[in-house]
């Protein structure tokens, strides 16, 4: 899938998350592009964590994004994060094409992804020589997670949703998130050095 950023001749500037959705609701095709434009590689990111199955996840973003144009004039008026409705709108889609794959029998499997955290190279600032041993650092750590610990952390540090979004996406309470995430950080912590623990979490 081609995730790259498309040519932005005759887009229109939008500023404000609500202004850009506003006028894809009022079937502005320029403000539509806007939003596929600044949110596909994220949205398709995640959901590689999720499935690790390029075919699955460009068959649902193209399935998401169809539906968003044909029914965009029914959609909630107030969206205050864009990234958050259309991460949970994709999380629910590719649990949805899970269940329904003869490959994906287990129960378990029904409910969550087994979200596999990779890191990806343009967040390791290091140089040549080590970048192979510190990326071997960093990859242990986070197999050191569970599936829960890893999809928080990759939501509310990469994705930079607040705890209430990454609750929702989730289906958690946000102390139970607020609890993950700091167990997550614990084993980090006991796991890498202080420079690798910074990238990782980008603060």
């Amino acid at each position: 899938m081609n995730t790259g950023k498309a040519a932005r001749t005759g887009l229109h500037v939008v500023a404000a998350h609500s202004s850009l959705w506003g006028l894809f609701r009022q079937g502005d095709r320029n403000a539509f592009e806007a939003i596929y434009e600044k949110y596909i590689d994220d949205l398709y990111h995640y959901g590689m964590h999720c499935c690790a199955d390029h075919n699955r996840v460009k068959d649902c973003l193209q399935d998401l994004f169809q539906d968003l144009w044909v029914t965009r004039e029914h959609l909630t008026e107030e969206i205050r994060n864009i990234r958050y409705y259309l991460i949970s709108c994709l999380r629910r889609r590719l649990l949805k094409n899970s269940r329904i794959d003869q490959r994906y029998q287990h129960p378990e499997s029904w409910d969550a992804f087994e979200f596999d955290f990779s890191l990806p190279q343009e967040h390791l600032l290091i140089q040549n020589e080590t970048k192979a041993e510190q990326q071997r650092l960093l990859q242990q750590a986070l197999n050191q997670l569970t599936r829960r610990q890893r999809e928080a952390i990759y939501l509310r540090f990469y994705q930079n949703l607040s705890y209430q979004e990454v609750a929702n996406i989730m289906a958690m309470q946000v102390d139970s998130v607020y609890n993950t995430i700091s167990k997550a950080i614990s084993i980090l912590k006991k796991n890498l050095p202080l420079p690798l623990l910074l990238i990782l979490l980008k603060s």
